[in-house]
């Protein structure tokens, strides 16, 4: 049964539409039931008396201004067509043994399982603990609690559906902010998409026109006109490129990209192959120590390895660059570090670094940063982690940044 419900989970994971697609039905069920100013609990169990008690037990009961609205079910098979035609039930009662030995059991899978329903808060009674053992019970079949019937005193009740209804209230509220931030992602998208297509082409073709006709803009009459054209095409050079940055910024991160257990490497080693002529050019040197596997996405790393490398590279005058890669773990987290014996960033320039279209002339790294360091910012942060850098001027930059332990 666990590898059955391990191998559901994971691919409910892998289906984000289909999730989301339920995820939206709970939150329309919610504002429905939020409108009836009631909190809906199922009670599933196949003794009238425990039906009684509990609606005589929680009567006033309360929460956030609503009170408690009870649906009752005598058996397995009742509880789920019950719990089908009301998915916004926020906790369900559940007695194990019924029809059959496990009929509560087979409830609670098909809710979590079947119906892939993961918000409402399943609270399980049983008279008899010792045909479902507590551990294997909450650990198989995702139950939020797990109650002997003795010892649900009033006082007790009323505290356990407190807690619940606190957790089922929460986890609504980080599904509807999940559904605005995938909203607010996928515009985004549409935005860099828009730049790609709608924005880029035009204007490439008017750097195209700028290239030709620069050459002959110095015989143009009056010079005032021609000084105009020159100062034209340096804007129109300035928006290419910013442009371009903006798209290479909104291609990464993307919200449904996957995560994998990655050897890094391997994903240096393609950066050194992707780098090679800015190696051999500069006479570069890696040192790089034995790196750890990661749960990341495989093409984001090559980008951030990517970045960083070839900053060290870039930002390094007078002397042939030695770079250094090494990683500990560190709290729950490995800690990466790339370091570089190049120009250094002064310590004022550091908080804004990774900021987009960072711009700062007073030293080189800062000057040429561009949208390269906030790539790397966002991919560390979509991964959970962060990034930061030690400095001194004239002997070079340390970037830090972290990725979680893989469970």
């Amino acid at each position: 049964m666990t590898d059955v419900y391990n191998k559901t989970q994971h691919k409910m994971a892998e289906n984000d539409d289909l999730i989301l697609a339920s995820e939206h039905n709970i939150l329309l069920d919610q504002s429905a039931t939020s409108e009836n100013n009631t909190w809906k609990i199922l009670i599933v169990d196949d003794e009238e008396e425990i039906h009684v008690v509990t609606r005589l037990a929680l009567h006033d009961f309360s929460f956030g201004g609503r009170n408690l609205e009870f649906v009752s079910a005598y058996s397995g098979q009742q509880a789920r067509k019950l719990i089908q035609e009301n998915p916004d039930a926020a906790i369900i009662l559940l007695d194990v043994v019924m029809e059959t030995d496990d009929a509560g059991l087979e409830v609670a899978r098909y809710i979590r399982q079947e119906l892939g329903n993961h918000f409402v808060r399943i609270i399980l009674r049983t008279g008899q603990p010792g045909l479902a053992p507590e551990r294997r019970v909450l650990k198989v079949y995702d139950i939020n609690d797990y109650r002997a019937k003795t010892e649900l005193t009033q006082d007790r009740l009323f505290s356990v559906i407190y807690t619940a209804l606190s957790s089922y209230r929460d986890l609504i509220a980080l599904a509807r902010n999940r559904h605005q931030l995938i909203g607010l992602v996928n515009e985004i998208e549409q935005l860099s998409h828009l730049a790609a297509r709608d924005l880029q082409m035009p204007l490439n073709n008017v750097v195209s026109i700028m290239r030709r006709v620069e050459g002959q803009a110095k015989d143009i009459s009056p010079p005032a006109l021609a000084e105009d054209l020159l100062d034209v095409r340096e804007n129109v050079y300035a928006m290419q490129s910013a442009l371009n940055k903006l798209v290479a910024l909104t291609s990464v991160g993307r919200f449904n990209e996957s995560r994998e257990l990655v050897d890094c490497n391997a994903i240096v080693s393609d950066v050194l192959i992707d780098l090679d002529n800015i190696f051999q050019s500069s006479h570069a040197n890696l040192h790089c120590e034995t790196l750890p596997k990661v749960f990341a996405c495989r093409r984001q790393l090559v980008q951030l390895f990517k970045n960083l490398i070839s900053n060290a590279i870039v930002f390094t005058e007078g002397r042939e660059p030695e770079i250094y890669i090494n990683a500990m773990t560190h709290e729950r987290n490995w800690l990466f570090s790339v370091s570089d014996t190049g120009v250094g960033i002064r310590p004022e320039n550091h908080s804004g670094l990774f900021n987009l279209f960072h711009r700062n002339h007073s030293d080189g790294a800062a000057e040429n940063s561009g949208v390269g360091l906030a790539i790397c910012e966002k991919i560390v942060r979509w991964h959970g982690g962060k990034i930061w850098l030690e400095s001194e001027v004239g002997k070079g930059s340390t970037f830090y940044f972290t990725i979680p332990l893989a469970e």
